[in-house]
């Protein structure tokens, strides 16, 4: 829900919306839309391992959530709720429909220094 429009900040905000207006012209994602789509790739990825029946990279991506419940902890906050909150983004009921939308046929190129997943 938007915030009220607090006066005494309008240059802020008046500055904040010609930085997300330059973000759109240049089709520039904000952290926001990055995070969403990392974890979106993380859940389909974690799906494709379970469907493979690939321990190994079942074993993996518990070690991405780990690692961001392992963050969240270091913010301050509860083990309970980040374990919570990580699992529910990752381990998604709507994952399929995901699958079309992080494997698209128009891939950007990896670079050659990119790790490998197997």
């Amino acid at each position: 829900m938007p915030r009220a429009r607090n006066p005494g900040n309008e240059v802020q905000r008046s500055a904040q919306e010609r930085y997300r207006e330059r973000l759109r012209g240049q089709q520039r994602p904000e952290a926001d839309a990055v995070d969403t789509a990392l974890a979106a790739a993380l859940a389909v990825y974690r799906h494709a391992a379970e469907q493979r029946d690939s321990e190994k990279d079942v074993r993996r991506s518990d070690g991405f959530e780990l690692m961001a419940i392992n963050y969240l902890v270091s913010r301050g906050y509860a083990t309970k709720m980040a374990e919570r909150q990580v699992r529910r983004r990752v381990r998604r009921l709507d994952v399929d429909e995901l699958i079309p939308m992080v494997s698209s046929t128009s891939q950007p190129a990896v670079p050659k220094s990119a790790p490998k997943l197997t």
